[in-house]
């Protein structure tokens, strides 16, 4: 037999034909056993990237038979498939026979760690009696393209343990690839699994499995055929790979399952924390269940709980067994070496009212008798069972355009868990606000608990709030009570009181289009802007009202206000070009996944004036501020609109730029005259002149750090001492630098190191002859970064 090698890289090509692998033309050579096939195979295994190999095709023929091309297409296969078929032919075969389902607990913790349900796990076994975990049986699988096949053995196992061995109230979560989902014939296998096997369908969980990239429109469209039949969805690993948030929202999953990586080390911070509260948020505003998994530690369960979570597993609770057992390690005990949170005494329950609800099946007669016999109601929730489905609206059940139940039937306003803790509910507040329908809350199974009047909770959240303090968590400016008490004595006492109104335009689709972290970094980068412009002036008070609005209150009126709010847009403009990609700056706007365009960062202030009119209170300084808003948005851009009769519009005149890169790079620069050695305080001084670095450290040309970092005094303990000999080379502000010699400075970024939003500068030391000699690498943080911007051009 004669095998021939192809790679489509000229280079990697090389690599082959080094190996003495040549025959007439072609990269190759031939074999008379399969023996000495493998013992090729294992030769080239060694020798050859494995990269090279992933673009490498293998053609096998006779020797001298001359194949015609599309049979010489047809049987050509990748190298790393030809490979494993003959290197594993015991997966051709029929796989059931080297599965087995290992089977780990879920617990709930509302009763009290009790085993809620199981998730079914692949183990594979070779023929040497070696056990594969499913990661690596899959990615064994894939090689002799056989994933579909092993998908389907263990789904048949999982369903059959299900049956011999978990009881019916238990739920079994079974691992499904979307590809498989999709596959024609899949759900009538399952289905038909089900009947066989005389399981109740609602105990089945379909557990959307990590995999390549799917269109979420497209896996919608089979998940809501699955649920039709009565079968619940999961979405596995929610926060990495490939189930993002849009994944979430066009799913509509029944539970979702939080990626270990982001629940594991949790606990103190910041990074992991933010992206936690945002899928929780976002899951409990569609009705979703959460299970925490890859739970190890006593603190990051302690965690879990305190953000109001109710399902976990991981190797803390059980690891998987062949066997399923209710045997699980009890709950921690709560004490406050474990307590990650101030205990949250707020219950959503005592707002919570049941409501008017009606079935499903009711005709829209019996829909009006309702309302008629509930006179003050004004809305009524929709039940198949138990399970909340829409909602009727009075004014709908009565016209006379509409002739049944199902045709003045409204979707669901916004679902959430009755347990909710306060700080999840604060943060829906947070993103939703503006919103005053109606909550529905479900219980953990997504039966109907009752209705929620967020308006009637949120004095009470407020409330809470003051308690612990009036300041931001975002932007440590002044906000809640505190905010509106002095806005309002000050319009009480003073009739000159001048209110500016700052917000962020396109701030909603900017967030979706770069998501939350991004999105905190803009709103930050704004709030440090104006604490800058502002903080050593007196008569004015700089306040958050909440998302991406500000406000400030001037006890005077003044007459440079203009010039001040134009710096301040002038400011932003140049700084929030790191918060963008290269290809939307470009374009001067950004795409959302509708399709739609959207300028780039431009900030819209609406100055009002209390010596105008009538002013009495927050209330009508915030109604007058929205109709002079609502004149800035109809312009494209930046705009400051003050209240006058009629009403001034003021545009910026010049382009926008801040010279606070140059000043970052000549202060970056000065170092370079400066003795730098092992010793970690060498640069001391230069953090005093310089403090807006957090950070500095050097490289070799090769981008090993040359010596331990330099850290500014200020973030001892945040910044970790120490880096010498790490290599840094795969590292953007590294290969910029090394491949142009010139500075480099990053996008905007939460650093895992002082959990602050910052930026990376580097910049190159070349000698004489133009060659790179080392590279200074510091942080900016983005306080910092106002700071140097704030100087006024000429």
């Amino acid at each position: 037999m004669e095998l021939f090698l192809h790679t489509f890289d000229a280079n990697n090509h090389a690599q082959l034909a080094r190996l003495g692998l040549t025959s007439m033309n072609d990269t190759g050579f031939s074999y008379q056993t399969e023996t000495e096939l493998l013992q090729k195979l294992d030769q080239i295994i060694e020798q050859v990237s494995a990269d090279t190999l992933k673009e490498t095709w293998v053609l096998v023929a006779l020797a001298n038979q001359r194949l015609a091309p599309m049979a010489a297409l047809a049987a050509t296969m990748p190298f790393n498939t030809f490979y494993a078929r003959h290197k594993y032919p015991w997966l051709l075969s029929a796989l059931e026979p080297h599965v087995q389902m290992h089977y780990q607990p879920i617990v709930d913790f509302s009763q009290g760690g009790k085993v809620f349900g199981f998730e079914a796990l692949c183990r594979l076994k070779t023929p040497e009696g070696h056990w594969l975990n499913g990661a690596e049986a899959f990615a064994l699988a894939a090689e002799v393209r056989r994933t579909h096949e092993l998908d389907l053995a263990c789904q048949r196992l999982a369903l059959v343990g299900k049956s011999q061995s978990i009881s019916a109230t238990k739920p079994i979560f079974i691992n499904v690839l979307p590809q498989t989902i999709m596959s024609p014939g899949w759900l009538d296998f399952i289905l038909n699994m089900l009947s066989q096997q005389a399981i109740d369908k609602r105990d089945v969980v379909i557990e959307i499995v990590e995999s390549e990239k799917t269109n979420p429109e497209t896996l919608a469209r089979y998940c809501d055929e699955i649920r039709m039949h009565g079968l619940r969805i999961a979405l596995d690993d929610m926060g990495s790979g490939f189930n993002g948030l849009r994944i979430l929202a066009e799913v509509r999953a029944d539970f979702i399952k939080i990626d270990r990586a982001i629940v594991h080390e949790a606990q103190g911070s910041r990074v992991r924390t933010v992206l936690l509260e945002a899928i929780i948020s976002m899951a409990q505003r569609l009705g979703c269940t959460i299970i925490a998994e890859g739970l190890e530690r006593v603190e990051d369960i302690t965690y879990c709980q305190d953000l109001g979570l109710h399902y976990a597993q991981g190797h803390y609770f059980a690891h998987p067994q062949s066997e399923p057992s209710d045997q699980v390690t009890a709950l921690p005990i709560r004490d406050e070496s474990h307590r990650s949170h101030v205990p949250d005494d707020f219950h959503i329950g005592e707002f919570i009212s049941h409501g008017l609800t009606i079935d499903v099946s009711s005709s829209l007669a019996e829909a009006r008798s309702l309302f008629n016999a509930h006179t003050d109601v004004a809305i009524a929730v929709v039940l198949d069972g138990r399970i909340p489905l829409g909602v009727l609206r009075r004014g709908k059940v009565f016209s006379k355009k509409v002739s049944g139940l199902g045709a003045c039937c409204d979707p669901l306003p916004k679902v959430i868990n009755h347990m909710i803790p306060s700080s999840v509910l604060a943060r829906i507040f947070y993103l939703e606000r503006g919103n005053t329908d109606i909550w529905i809350t479900v219980n953990e199974h997504g039966a109907y608990v009752g209705i929620l009047q967020p308006m009637e909770i949120m004095a009470q959240l407020i409330s809470r709030k003051a308690s612990t303090g009036n300041l931001h968590p975002l932007s440590h400016l002044t906000t809640g009570p505190t905010l509106r008490q002095t806005l309002d004595n000050s319009l009480r006492n003073n009739p000159n009181t001048q209110l500016v109104y700052i917000d962020l335009d396109h701030f909603k689709a900017y967030n979706d289009r770069y998501g939350f972290i991004r999105g905190d970094a803009m709103i930050r980068l704004l709030s440090e802007i104006i604490r800058q412009e502002f903080q050593d002036k007196s008569g004015v008070m700089v306040g958050h009202i909440g998302g991406d609005d500000f406000v400030l209150i001037y006890d005077h009126k003044v007459a440079t206000l203009s010039d001040t709010l134009l710096h301040i847009i002038s400011q932003f403009q140049a700084l929030a070009v790191h918060l963008y990609d290269a290809t939307d700056l470009e374009r001067g706007f950004f795409t959302t996944e509708d399709g739609k365009d959207h300028p780039v960062a431009s900030v819209s202030i609406a100055v009002v004036n209390g010596a105008q009119g009538t002013l009495e209170n927050s209330v009508m300084a915030a109604e007058r501020a929205a109709m002079l808003k609502k004149i800035g948005k109809a312009n494209l851009g930046s705009i400051v609109v003050v209240e006058d009769t009629p009403p001034q519009t003021i545009f910026p005149k010049k382009e926008f730029y801040s010279d606070w890169q140059q000043r970052a790079l000549a202060a970056l620069q000065s170092l370079l005259h400066i003795q730098r050695s092992t010793g970690s305080h060498d640069l001391d001084g230069c953090f005093a002149e310089f403090p807006y670095f957090e950070v500095i450290f050097e490289l070799e040309p090769n981008g090993v750090q040359r010596h331990a970092n330099w850290i500014n005094p200020n973030m001892y303990g945040k910044i970790k001492a120490g880096g010498a000999g790490i290599n840094r080379s795969q590292q953007a502000y590294y290969q910029s630098v090394a491949e142009t010699h010139a500075p480099y400075i990053s996008s905007i970024y939460l650093s895992t190191a002082t959990e602050d939003f910052c930026l990376t500068v580097s910049l190159p030391l070349l000698d004489e002859a133009g060659q790179l000699q080392s590279i200074l690498v510091a942080d900016i943080n983005i306080a910092a970064m106002a700071v140097l911007s704030s100087a006024r051009q000429p």
